[in-house]
């Protein structure tokens, strides 16, 4: 029998599609790689994908914040190590720790999780992680939860974008990792090209179904910051809020 892993460790050989024009790993696809290895690791404690599904539920990602120290570039390797934090109610929490090809740490992040039954979508217990919860570690990628984030304040663009087949995955909604890329274009090629993110936070408030039209607006926030939430137009749901920090 597979002894089970505290912390999960995968190494990633950045390639040309998740690259911006900078020829740097995109935020995006950072966010991408932290998700492939939690579901990994959360397939070999036991409460993954397969078991989720037995049980008529599926994981969704609340809250995830990205710290990076350094921009990793196509051709290079990078590793993730995830490990899970432990549970609180209704939510699981879930760090990382992302090194070069050297051992060295080039970036962290946290996250926060939930279930939500797959025909209500009203969240349910956490409980299918209790019985490794032994295997949890107190230890910190980055301190304390993602932050809530508060309304956008001052609006200085927004556009308008549809729902298309592609960003709509298995569970029925628009995968998270399409919000961020939303995020991004929110922000000029210019402005990518003059500046870089260090740290980037997304609130996931609500769910996006096919087809459906979505506002993307962005603003300033405090010096050195930019925010971008996404409203449904339908409702004026606001369905998540994003805030990036830039490098200094």
């Amino acid at each position: 029998m597979e002894s089970l892993k505290k912390i999960w460790s995968e190494k990633y050989l950045i390639q040309w599609y998740d690259t911006d024009l900078n020829g740097q790993l995109k935020m995006s696809a950072i966010a991408n790689y932290l998700q492939e290895s939690a579901w990994k690791h959360a397939n070999h404690l036991g409460f993954g994908y397969e078991e989720t599904r037995k049980r008529n539920e599926f994981w969704v990602i609340v809250s995830l914040m990205i710290r990076m120290n350094d921009n990793p570039e196509w051709g290079q390797t990078i590793t993730v190590e995830t490990w899970p934090k432990g549970i609180d109610r209704l939510f699981a929490f879930r760090d990382f720790k992302i090194m070069d090809a050297g051992g060295a740490v080039i970036g962290a992040a946290t996250s926060t999780w939930m279930i939500l039954d797959q025909d209500t979508r009203r969240p349910k217990s956490v409980d299918i992680v209790k019985p490794v919860l032994h295997m949890a570690s107190n230890h910190d990628g980055l301190e304390g939860n993602p932050p809530l984030l508060m309304p956008l304040q001052e609006i200085t663009h927004a556009e308008t974008r549809q729902v298309r087949f592609s960003e709509v995955d298995q569970n029925g909604h628009v995968n998270n990792i399409r919000y961020i890329d939303w995020c991004l274009d929110a922000l000029s090629s210019d402005w990518h090209r003059k500046h870089r993110i260090r740290t980037l936070v997304i609130n996931y408030l609500s769910e996006v179904r096919g087809d459906e039209t979505m506002e993307i607006s962005s603003g300033p926030g405090r010096e050195q910051s930019h925010y971008i939430q996404g409203t449904r137009e339908s409702d004026r749901k606001v369905i998540f809020r994003t805030r990036v920090d830039l490098r200094i």
